[in-house]
């Protein structure tokens, strides 16, 4: 349980005190499973602003509960006539779609441990058509056809162990329910990452839910899927590599139930920290010049997609490393 308890946080079970946080010091509150928040705590998170975000146990984003700290209609009001103009969301897209190209080409390159110019070529070739497609659906088969090379070879990624075994094996991607370690850690990741997405859009002043590149769904945050886009690479697999060749995780850390694998509760705190480290990481924006974190860079991409549906720039930069 989450209670309240004068200027702090606490986290209570069985009725003793596990965890305490300054109130002033909260961005976010993040729930796993069936945990309860006191009326006392919700009133006080709603009233500074601070979003309490709901997760399955095995980390599926539900939703936020928040209070009414944004009042931007007219952002939200040029949202809705962007994504009602085919030509514009598709502008938008191709930038978001074929920066998550280039990044997922440069992570290969850098970090692949064999000789992979054919699929290098042909991500540099799918990239370049996404910048330059006249449909949705073709920019959707593009996105597809890369993941499919990028997944193909990321396997290649990971360490071996000193006899030359895989300490993790990976094939391809999987997800809902994820069949492997690997896969349940990119699933759960990803899902962090949305919810850090939604927390940033509602923050500016968005409707995460109406998306340009993810068509509505009931119940998916549309827009926040496509600000991750660029950087599911840079920050989720990144900091899937990192554990698993850094040897923070193990087999120990999972388990698997009717063919399906998901973390323990020990392997969700280690996979928590690491997804934290990777945010802090600072990176040089390529258009202002000064560094930043990953988490203020999600932020910022924001606000620069905000000042292009208000007509302030021309174009949505989407963020690609070098």
């Amino acid at each position: 349980m989450v209670a309240k308890q004068g200027d702090l946080l606490e986290v209570r079970q069985r009725g003793a005190v596990m965890a305490t946080a300054r109130l002033l010091e909260v961005s976010q509150v993040s729930l796993f499973g069936s945990v309860t928040v006191s009326a006392g705590a919700l009133h006080e998170l709603c009233e500074r602003g601070v979003p309490v975000c709901h997760f399955s146990f095995g980390g599926w984003f539900y939703g936020i509960t928040h209070g009414l700290s944004h009042k931007n209609v007219e952002l939200r009001l040029g949202q809705f006539r962007t994504a009602e103009d085919p030509q514009r969301a598709l502008a938008i897209a191709r930038g978001m779609i074929s920066g998550k190209i280039r990044n997922c080409r440069t992570l290969l390159r850098r970090n692949h441990s064999g000789e992979i110019p054919a699929v290098l070529g042909e991500l540099a070739r799918v990239g370049n058509l996404a910048d330059r497609v006249g449909s949705a659906e073709t920019l959707l088969a593009l996105e597809g056809a890369a993941a499919k090379s990028y997944f193909a070879h990321f396997g290649g990624l990971l360490k071996t162990s000193e006899d030359g075994t895989a300490r993790f094996d990976f094939s391809a991607r999987n997800r809902r329910p994820p069949t492997d370690p690997v896969n349940a850690l990119l699933s759960f990741l990803y899902a962090i990452l949305a919810k850090d997405a939604t927390v940033v859009l509602q923050s500016v002043g968005f409707d995460p839910m109406l998306g340009v590149f993810h068509r509505p769904r009931y119940g998916r945050p549309s827009l926040a899927l496509d600000l991750m886009e660029e950087f599911r690479p840079l920050v989720v697999d990144s900091a899937v590599l990192s554990m698993i060749n850094n040897r923070e995780v193990g087999k120990g850390d999972f388990v698997r139930r009717g063919g399906a694998v998901a973390l323990t509760g020990e392997g969700r705190k280690k996979v928590l920290a690491a997804y934290e480290r990777r945010m802090a990481t600072e990176v040089k924006h390529p258009i202002f010049g000064y560094t930043v974190s990953y988490r203020r860079l999600i932020e910022v991409q924001a606000r620069l997609l905000s000042r292009h549906v208000m007509g302030e720039i021309p174009a949505y930069p989407a963020f690609c490393t070098r």
